[in-house]
This record gives C-alpha cells, structure tokens and sequence, in this order.
C-alpha cells in the first residue's frame, strides 16, 4: 500500500535518552525514506537528561502523572489529543502502552498502523499479581493485534509467540547495535580511574533496567563474596534501584558502582572497559524466559565475553557462537564462585573475546534493519 502522507509519528512511553531501539528505527527511516518526516513522541519526567542532536524531530511530554494507571492514563489521552489534530500520517507504536490511542486513530483517519512489540508486555514481571491491571492490557492487546497488518518484535519467539496466539504475520527485527557502535569513545583509563578501578581489576558490568527478577540483588549479595579486585558497574536505573544502592551500603561493597541512568550515545564509553557482561533475568515470568537483552549484543559488540541466565534465546547465542557462559544458579554464592572460575581461566576468556568479534559481524543493525525496510516497503 502507498501512502500519500509524508510524515510519520513514532511514539514510545518513555523518556527517549535511553531507547535505542526507537532511535536505530527512526534513523533507518530517515536514510531509507528520505520523503518522509519522522517525528519521535516520548514523556520528559523531572530528572530527565537531555536529548541529543538527532536526524529527526523529537517531542516529549511534560506529565502530572510519572507512574501507575494514571501515568498511562494521561500519557494515551495527551498522546491521542496531540495526534488527533495532526494531518493524516503514518503511526507508529512501540509497545501496547502506546496502542490503544495509535489504533483509533489509524481508523478515524484510514491511516497506516505499524507495531513494534519490545517485550512480552502482558506477561512483565510488574504485572504478575496484579490481575485485574494485566486483564486490561490483555484486552487492549486481543482486541488490537487480530487487526493488524504489520507487527514487529524482537525475536524468533516472541514473533512465533504473537503470530500463533493473534494469527497475524509478525516479523523479528532483533535490537542490535550498529558494527561502529562500540568501536568510538574508548576513554578507557579515564573512566575506570573515576571508579578507582586499576588496571589489573576485573570489571563485571551490568546495564538496563535495574527492575525485579533481574538477578541484581544476588548479583550484588555474591559480591560479599568476592575480594574487592572484583567490580562491578550498574548502569541504569529502575523499581529496586535505591534499595539496590541502600544494600550496598548495607553490606559494604565499596566495589559496586552505579551510575544511574545514562544516554544510550555515552554508553559504549563504558561498555567496552568491562572485563565480562552480566544478564541475569530469571525465568519467573514469560516475558523474561523468552527475553532477548539488547545488553547481552551491546556486551558483544564491545568485545566482552558474557554471564548469563539459561533463558531460551541466550543459550542460542552460547550454542552458536560461544561468547560466554551459562550462569547454572542464582544462588549468591555459586554466582560468586562461577565468576571467580571464569577469570581463573584467561585461556578461555580470550577464546571468548575472539568470538565476540565474529558474532558482531552476524549481530549488527546493518543486517537486521534490512527485514525492517523490507516490511516497511509495502506500506509507505
């Protein structure tokens, strides 16, 4: 289908420093479709850092609400109100906290729709226990997704997952990082001197959501077992974040760094430090047990090996390319004895750090974002 409209809205229910996902996408438009103006719509919270220079216009929202019903509440009506008074364009939603809205009005306009699924939202590990919250989003998403004619998401699973549940085609675009990505800023020996980190000191990193289930709390109780040549940097943000940074302190770890959030175009700076990636999700929900982190390809393009959870798309990557290894508990101590284990063995880890570099030539932007234009080429 082509469409007459020349301008595209791309809207997602966060802040945008950090996405990038959305950001990579929008990019990707804006070189392949040049016609088209791209405009990128997101919240602006209090602390909320600045948005740097991009390619394409970007507008965030100023909210009385920053969490809970009302949060999405306002953040869906403001957005609807906004789009509504907008010439006929092309929508596009990123995650079902943002649909609803999109969806309405793709039919009061005859406008295309296009959906980019980033997790398994119903199945999120903040709505587990809350059932009459999640039996919203649920109907939201069984009334929306039968009717559509494009969605992404990002992984094999989850598009199998969507496709077989709502019978519609879902194609996976994976969030990668771009081959140069993590090549740039290598401003190594001034970011570790910060953390007074020494050179001969093994840094373990951990980036992105510092939410529930993530792992964090035994992460940080195994480093009660580590001696202090041991680091580990937790950039970002999230729910258990101060009672994460209280814990610390309870415990005395002056080998735990956080950093809080960071924009995602500093981020390689710290990236490519670390000694070894941590992605520890556990499996208590479905969408962490088929999650695919974007961290675990940012590790690997940097040239890390990795520490992960035995989740379905994970172990994939360890059996193809033999980045890292599976973490086999999450009990504190075995995880402190697993990583003690991995820099006792330097042979190992170089083989590891060989491999990084071959898997980031097959997981890079530059691959994936072809099956994007492809799909987007039949619609605008």
């Amino acid at each position: 289908m082509t469409s007459k409209c020349k301008h595209i809205y791309i809207s997602v229910s966060n802040d945008l420093v950090t996405d990038q996902r959305v950001h990579k996408v929008c990019e990707t438009i804006c070189s392949n479709f040049p016609e088209y103006k791209i405009t990128l719509i997101g919240r602006l919270k209090k602390d909320s850092k600045p948005v740097n220079q991009r390619a394409y216009n970007v507008r965030r929202m100023s909210l009385r609400f920053e969490k809970g019903f009302t949060f999405y509440a306002e953040y869906n009506l403001r957005l609807f109100l906004y789009l509504l008074f907008k010439p006929r364009c092309v929508y596009f939603s990123n995650d079902l906290d943002t649909l609803l809205p999109n969806f309405l009005l793709s039919k009061i306009k005859g406008s295309a729709l296009i959906y980019d699924s980033h997790e398994y939202f119903t199945e999120v590990p903040e709505l587990i226990g809350r059932d009459k919250v999640r039996a919203i989003w649920l109907r939201i998403e069984s009334y929306i997704l039968p009717k559509l004619k494009t969605m992404f998401t990002v992984n094999e699973t989850l598009a199998k997952i969507y496709s077989e549940k709502y019978h519609i085609p879902v194609h996976a675009v994976r969030n990668v990082p771009k081959l140069d990505g993590y090549k740039k800023n290598e401003n190594i020996h001034n970011i570790r001197a910060k953390y007074s980190i020494a050179p001969t000191d093994f840094l373990l990193i951990y980036q992105g959501a510092v939410n529930k289930d993530r792992g964090l709390e035994e992460l940080i109780e195994a480093f009660s077992y580590l001696p202090e040549i041991y680091h580990l940097l937790i950039i970002g943000s999230g729910d258990v974040h101060q009672r994460l940074v209280e814990k610390t302190m309870e415990l005395k770890l002056n080998h735990i760094h956080f950093t809080g959030q960071m924009p995602f175009c500093e981020l390689a700076a710290y990236t490519i430090q670390a000694d070894l990636g941590v992605s520890l999700e556990k499996s208590t929900n479905l969408n962490y047990r088929y999650a695919l982190p974007n961290k675990v390809f940012d590790y690997i393009a940097s040239g890390i090996p990795i520490l992960v959870s035995p989740l379905t798309e994970l172990c994939a990557i360890l059996d193809k390319y033999d980045v890292g290894q599976l973490l086999p508990s999450h009990e504190p101590k075995v995880i402190a004895e697993t990583i003690e284990s991995i820099f006792a063995n330097q042979n190992q880890l170089a083989i590891w750090k060989e491999n990084t570099r071959k898997a980031s030539e097959e997981y890079c932007w530059e691959k994936e974002e072809k099956k994007l234009v492809a799909r987007l080429l039949e619609i605008l």
